[in-house]
């Protein structure tokens, strides 16, 4: 048995009906959003869903009794394009969001055992080993117009937010065109800084008008580019060529071979900060070296004193076949997540 329950509005204003419902069963429906009520979306690892929903749907019944939160879910195989993570919408207050966001991270951290041990994956298949990076890290889907607010002006906002959480804040690209209507952001680091990090995002949720815009939770009918569920991936995002293996990648299981496989080719530029270039170089430049044998991109960081126009951050372009540099960006945001954890814990290490 499967708790559904849907944030999407209905047209008569019923109240909320709670229930437990098999996994193919119409969804419930809940009423419109009230004063005060705002929605949020969560990408949740197919791993840490049965914790959080709890047997018989009763673990996700009590967090919705103690937060007054509406929760719904995906069903069990409905995965977020290119991932095997199920969408959450939880609509409540500010209060709300961040008290069932805190939960759903709580369980996101318990990776089992058995997930963490790396195995040769088919680099077009769902990944059935997880990144333990996964467990530090929080994936939320937002409007774009939110997703603006939280960036700011030059990015000021989203650098702020990252000072004072101590998190590393990173949004999936913004295509070109109209297809695509919302952004992926993920946040890496310890619980405190994650929960800083997402409480500032709730804000700028808040501030939003058009918050309520994407209230879908399946993505099996969406046309067209999807944004990336990968920190700074490319937003035509497909099951296909998305690479929801890339995990694997850090253990050695991508070749050149395979990933130059894909014909098309395509150059993404990515930000990375002045004081993590060092990290993606690696001694005498070993590191970025080996991620282009790896992967089968190339990848160019401007020069010392190259900045993007109004920040600290080096501009890095990789080029490759959508496979390749699908796989590179990974490697990169891995990269640069890990340092910031490393050097959050130890103050002292700089360069």
């Amino acid at each position: 048995m499967i708790l559904v329950v849907s944030g999407l509005a209905h047209p008569s204003g019923y109240p909320l009906k709670v229930k437990s419902t098999p996994s193919d069963s119409p969804p419930t429906v809940c009423a419109p959003a009230e004063e005060g009520e705002y929605f949020l979306k969560v990408l949740i690892p197919s791993y840490a869903a049965g914790s959080i929903i709890g047997k018989g749907g009763q673990t996700i019944v009590q967090l919705q009794k103690e937060t007054g939160a509406t929760i719904k879910l995906s069903k069990s195989k409905d995965f977020y394009p290119g991932t095997t993570e199920r969408v959450c919408l939880v609509q409540g207050t500010a209060e709300a969001l961040n008290a069932v966001h805190s939960f759903i991270a709580e369980k996101v951290r318990e990776i089992p055992q058995a997930m963490t041990k790396p195995e040769v994956v088919n680099i077009l298949q769902p990944q059935t080993t997880m990144n333990p990076d996964r467990a530090k890290q929080a994936k939320l889907i937002v409007p774009n117009s939110t997703a603006g607010l939280i960036i700011g002006k030059g990015g000021a906002t989203v650098k702020a937010v990252m000072e004072q959480s101590g998190a590393w804040v990173q949004l999936s690209q913004k295509p070109e065109g109209i297809n695509l209507q919302e952004r992926v952001v993920t946040v890496s680091g310890e619980p405190e800084q994650v929960h800083k990090a997402v409480s500032a995002i709730v804000q700028k949720v808040q501030e939003d008008p058009q918050s309520s815009s994407c209230l879908n939770i399946s993505y099996a009918n969406v046309a067209g580019p999807v944004a990336n569920s990968n920190p700074t991936g490319s937003p035509y995002a497909s099951p296909a060529d998305v690479l929801p293996a890339a995990a694997a990648a850090s253990g050695g299981f991508l070749t050149a071979e395979k990933l130059a496989a894909e014909s098309a080719k395509e150059l993404v530029e990515i930000a990375v900060p002045e004081n993590l270039v060092g990290a993606i170089l690696g001694k005498g430049g070993k590191t970025l070296v080996e991620y282009q044998e790896l992967t089968g991109a190339r990848i160019q960081i401007s020069k010392k004193g190259e900045f993007l126009p109004g920040t600290r951050n080096r501009r890095v372009t990789i080029t490759g076949s959508p496979a390749a540099t699908q796989a590179a960006q990974y490697l990169i945001s891995q990269r640069v997540t890990y340092e910031q954890g490393v050097r959050a814990s130890n103050p002292q290490k700089v360069g």
